[in-house]
């Protein structure tokens, strides 16, 4: 350990590993990414590496890992490998590190589109989403990469094999300044939506579910936010079917023809594998029910 911070000070250590991670073998190119993971297990490091030579480290590995080619089957431990040390470099706590990632162009969105690869490992597409989740936890408004986030987290709305995604929209939604910007993104309600309506069954849809009904909880505080939420069709509905949480039921039947039924004309009232609130507190299904109305008075 007493060596690894003088590698990442040593330009020629650096460059060697860039050109072997270009090499045919793939062994090698593993060998050369793990080689990069250990040495940005040090956070001194991590700025080191994100720094050099303005970002060509950082686009090396994005480049591993957006490589989506059935042709190059052997390079899926070095996909991984580059995946886990970007992920391993975004949870520096030297912001430098984090905002030249955040703002080094096409990682977000490289990060999005492997989610989506038809011939990605999981393991590569796990670390995909816990880095954009990780990296939700950190940009925020005004940073300029706020916008290639938003982007990013809407292709990557249809992964549910982990709540990451839907993670990283709530932590979005925590920040009250980027709850109007959120609402106004192109997709996003849409997408958030989606997330909030996943059907199936387990802990990891239900946390999926829960996560994103609390983004849009949280968006529904804001009032310039609250009225856009309350013309997307989506959004109610989810809210509707959180506060009922009942799957067979489709939440346009709780609509009267004067507005949605409040909790005294229900049987009861409460989200499906009730979880512990934000704050907390055991109290999710009363706060869907607040915003719902919220959103209903703002129609």
């Amino acid at each position: 350990m007493d060596n690894v911070p003088e590698m990442a000070r040593n330009d020629l250590v650096l460059e060697t590993l860039l050109k072997l991670m270009k090499e045919d073998n793939p062994e090698t190119r593993r060998n050369a990414v793990v080689t990069l993971f250990n040495v940005a297990c040090s956070d001194q490091n991590t700025v080191r590496l994100a720094r050099y030579r303005d970002g060509t480290i950082l686009e090396a590995l994005v480049d591993l890992v957006g490589s989506d080619d059935p042709i190059l089957r052997g390079h899926d431990e070095a996909r991984a490998n580059a995946a886990e040390t970007i992920f391993n470099m975004s949870c520096s706590e030297i912001s430098e590190t984090t905002d030249r990632m955040a703002n080094h162009a096409g990682l977000l969105e490289c990060l999005a589109v492997t989610l989506k690869g038809e011939h990605t490992g999981l393991e590569v597409k796990m670390y995909c989403s816990a880095t954009l989740r990780r990296m939700s936890e950190i940009i925020r408004a005004p940073m300029i990469a706020q916008g290639a986030l938003l982007s990013a987290l809407v292709k990557a709305s249809t992964w549910t094999n982990t709540d990451c995604v839907a993670e990283a929209f709530r932590a979005q939604a925590a920040v009250p300044e980027n709850c109007v910007i959120m609402a106004n993104h192109h997709g996003l309600l849409n997408a958030l939506s989606r997330l909030a309506l996943t059907r199936g069954e387990g802990e990891d849809v239900e946390k999926v579910r829960r996560a994103s009904c609390m983004a849009i909880e949280l968006m529904s505080r804001q009032d310039e936010a609250r009225a856009l939420l309350s013309q997307n069709e989506g959004i109610i509905m989810a809210l509707t079917k959180a506060s009922y949480g009942e799957e067979d039921q489709d939440p346009r039947n709780t609509y009267n023809g004067e507005g949605f039924l409040d909790g005294s004309e229900r049987a009861g009232s409460r989200f499906s594998g009730d979880g512990e609130d934000d704050d907390g507190s055991n109290q999710s299904p009363r706060r869907y029910d607040v915003a719902l109305k919220n959103l209903i008075q703002a129609m």
